[in-house]
Parts: C-alpha cells; sequence; structure tokens
C-alpha cells in the first residue's frame, strides 16, 4: 500500500503517512460515521405541537373570563361589568391567538375577522349602556374602515407579487381615502354627540393626500422610483 500524495510504501494498518501526513485511505475499510456533536432527535421522542401550544392559551384565555362571570353573578346575582372584561378578551383572542390556529395565514380572511370583532365589541357596549351611538357612528365609522383595510390587503396580497410598484398605487390610494375618513369621522361625531364640527380633519385629510399624490406620483414614475432606491433603498 503507497500513499496517493507522494507515493511512499506505507506499513500494514497505517492511518497516516509518516513523509508528507496525508491521511490514508483504504477502499476495502468501511469507515463509521463519528456521531455528530449535537444528537438528533429520534422517531419516538416527542416534538413541540402547536396545537397542544393553542389549547393552553385558549384554557388561559377562558379562566379569566370564567372566573368574571362567576364572581359578578355572585356578587349582583347578574352580569353587570364581568360582560365588558369577557368581551375585551374574547376580542383580543380574536385578534392575536385566531390566526395561529390556521397552518396558511392568510390576512384577507383575519383582517376582517379581528376588526369585526371589535365592531362587535362596540355593539356590545352600546347595548350595555343604553347608548344610541352605535348605528350612528361606530358601525359607519368602524364598517368604513374595514371596507378601506381589506381593499388594501386584498390588493397587496393579490395584485402586487413582482411588481413592486403596484404597492405605491395601492398605498397611495390608501391614504387619500383615509383622510376622507377623518372627515367622515368628525362629521359622524357632529351628528351623533352634537359636537360642533372645528373643521380638524381638514388637517390630516391635506397631510394623508400630498403623501398619496406622492406616493402615486413615484409609482408612476420610473426613473425617480431607480434613484430612489439607489439613494434611499426603498
Amino acid at each position: 500500500m503507497y500513499c496517493v500524495k507522494c507515493g511512499v510504501e506505507l506499513t500494514q494498518g497505517a492511518k497516516v503517512c509518516p513523509l508528507c501526513g496525508t491521511r490514508v485511505y483504504h477502499p476495502d475499510i468501511k469507515e463509521t460515521p463519528e456521531p455528530g456533536l449535537y444528537p438528533r432527535f429520534s422517531e419516538g421522542e416527542e416534538s413541540f405541537t402547536p396545537g397542544g401550544f393553542l389549547f393552553i392559551v385558549t384554557f388561559i384565555f377562558a379562566i379569566p373570563i370564567v372566573l368574571c362571570l362567576l364572581i359578578d353573578l355572585n356578587m349582583h346575582g347578574k352580569i353587570i361589568w364581568s360582560g365588558y372584561s369577557s368581551c375585551g378578551l374574547a376580542t383580543l383572542y380574536v385578534i392575536v391567538c385566531l390566526p395561529l390556529w390556521f397552518k396558511k395565514k392568510n390576512p384577507v380572511i383575519f383582517v376582517p375577522a379581528s376588526m369585526t370583532a371589535l365592531l362587535l365589541c362596540a355593539l356590545y357596549i352600546n347595548v350595555q349602556t343604553g347608548g344610541n351611538w352605535f348605528l350612528s357612528f361606530a358601525f359607519p365609522v368602524g364598517g368604513a374602515l374595514i371596507l378601506l383595510v381589506e381593499a388594501v390587503v386584498v390588493l397587496c396580497w393579490y395584485c402586487v407579487g413582482p411588481h413592486r410598484h403596484r404597492l405605491m398605487y395601492i398605498l397611495g390610494g390608501a391614504l387619500i381615502l383615509l383622510g376622507g375618513w377623518c372627515m367622515l369621522l368628525e362629521f359622524l361625531i357632529q351628528v351623533t354627540f352634537e359636537i360642533p364640527m372645528k373643521w380638524w380633519s381638514l388637517y390630516p385629510m391635506t397631510a394623508l393626500g400630498l403623501l398619496g399624490i406622492l406616493m402615486i406620483i413615484i409609482g408612476v414614475n420610473k426613473p425617480l422610483r431607480k434613484s430612489l432606491h439607489k439613494k434611499l433603498f426603498v
């Protein structure tokens, strides 16, 4: 047996060439792989399951809701204050934990679901307090915001793709519509709560409108987009 590098004759069983230090390789000798530094999990070992974790989180949310209801019923014989805390916790669960139950987290579904949960929470508060502001204020304001956000999410999710400049059109149009939403908010405050309009909504509407127009111009002008990308990495 000879060294593959320098050609010197090797003794039987040698592992390293005594002349050049090259590792000896013999095709008839099968090498056994050495164990790694970090052993891998075997097939029979337990692994982390997100379903079990979510059941624990659901149980954690359910405990304070049940406790609040029981304490309220024990003290007053009916639901008074516990409804607000339970409604708030249920809304928080829908916003934070509901998307985690699904493998494919599609914001087209979860964003309007979260905002609808907030709107239902406002409806409960309106009913419990005997107010008359939900239909004239919360529902149109919240509904308009849900439609605006859902439109932006759908367009960004399905229409942008490799054409990144389309995002400028979408966000620019959304900013302009958000300025109009601010005007709607002030108008409905006046109608519902009989508060005189101070026209404060003109300031955010003007700022958002100018930003929206600027983003649309950047989206249309390709040389300007490339220049901003080189200078600002956007």
